[in-house]
């Protein structure tokens, strides 16, 4: 069996004994002692081996032969900075390791790693330290888990969106330009020469006017989707209070032509970890959707947040005619939309919240039902 032991094999004696310490005991029963040894041993997605109290191999299985490379009796016997890169063993990060899993119990994370070939792979490692009953140091447990395969597509997907944002914030800008031309000149020739424009020819420049703000629209909702995808996460504190009444300052003619009251319950403490501009288009978005969608004699807006352990929630509520809950599930997706003609929007902006929160390691929903209003809310990490 390739699960083999130091030849110091007065360390890890009792292995075996249901008093050994370990944070896992192995049964008393010899049988199923070596069905354990035997499962350890098999197990091929992860190298599972332990070390010393010195950082010495002390046993190897098949995963840890297919990962690294090693055999059994060709690494049995020598330190585990063995799989490490030149710069790892040059800074002493194996031995960090080892004193960062006696500190504080286990020590965990993903890097690069050696092949006995010495080609490189992206590791997943975990090591434990392993006391005895006594609670004295014997050694330590590793498991190692080969991502290099993940780790590449991730990388490919991350270039991939790097692409289409860039494709996107060109595609826009590009299309921008000839279509306020296209509007202007329209709006141009309705003003200019509208006493000689046959009548019947004026509801088609106004059609060209008010399809090239739509269009105009669009562009800027890709835009802002195309920059949202750009903002690095937990860029800095931020006072949620103060985005807000500037966000309503800016609103501030929608909110006229609504005639809305906006409430807003908001502790002066709530600050959140992220930047000032995600935040304000978070903001804008949902509040905008809300004023669109009030109704009644006295349209009311509510805009609130809570602590929440290591979160701020922040919710935005109105008293419009809420949501069928067929809509729900897919609301958040690009260019889903309620259904009916007085639905407003691209359907780009909930798209775009949800992509700047969950940049940010936050989430974002919709609780709704019809007649009854909406309230979207979000999280984001508390400073």
């Amino acid at each position: 069996m390739s699960f083999r032991r130091l030849h110091d094999e007065h360390m890890f004696a009792g292995l075996s004994d249901a008093d050994n310490g370990y944070s896992c005991p192995v049964p008393s029963n010899g049988r199923r002692s070596e069905q354990l040894a035997l499962l350890v041993d098999q197990v091929q997605d992860y190298a599972i081996f332990m070390l010393d109290p010195e950082g010495v191999v002390a046993t190897w299985n098949r995963g840890a032969e297919r990962i690294k490379g090693f055999r059994a009796d060709e690494i049995i016997g020598r330190h585990f900075s063995t799989f490490y890169t030149p710069d790892a063993i040059a800074r002493d990060h194996p031995a960090h390791e080892l004193e960062v899993a006696v500190e504080v119990g286990r020590f965990e994370e993903e890097g690069w790693r050696v092949r006995k070939d010495g080609s490189r792979f992206w590791a997943n490692v975990v090591i434990t330290a392993l006391f005895d009953a006594s609670g004295k140091h014997i050694g330590f447990g590793k498991v190692t888990r080969d991502l290099t395969e993940r780790r590449a597509l991730q990388e490919e997907l991350l270039r991939s969106n790097a692409d289409l944002q860039r494709f996107a914030a060109l595609a826009a800008h590009d299309l921008a330009e000839p279509l306020r031309t296209i509007g202007g000149l329209a709006d141009l020739v309705s003003r200019r020469y509208g006493d000689q424009v046959p009548a019947e020819a004026i509801p088609f420049l106004e059609q060209i006017v008010a399809g090239v703000g739509r269009m105009d629209a669009l562009i800027e909702s890709l835009l802002g989707y195309a920059r949202a995808g750009e903002l690095p996460p937990g860029e800095q504190f931020v006072a949620v209070e103060p985005v807000v009444r500037r966000v309503l300052d800016d609103l501030h003619a929608a909110t006229e032509a609504t005639q809305a009251t906006i409430a807003l319950d908001i502790p002066p403490d709530a600050e959140v970890r992220t930047g000032e501009y995600g935040l304000a288009l978070i903001l804008q978005n949902l509040i905008s959707n809300a004023l669109k969608f009030s109704q009644g004699p006295e349209p009311k807006v509510t805009v609130a947040a809570r602590a929440r352990e290591a979160f701020w929630r922040i919710s935005v509520r109105d008293h419009g005619p809420g949501i069928e809950a067929e809509h729900l599930e897919t609301i958040f997706e690009p260019f889903r939309r309620g259904k009916g003609p007085a639905e407003p929007g691209n359907g780009l902006g909930l798209t775009t919240c949800r992509r700047i929160v969950e940049r940010h390691d936050g989430m974002i929903g919709v609780e709704s039902r019809p007649g009854e209003g909406s309230e979207f809310w979000f999280t984001l990490p508390a400073a």
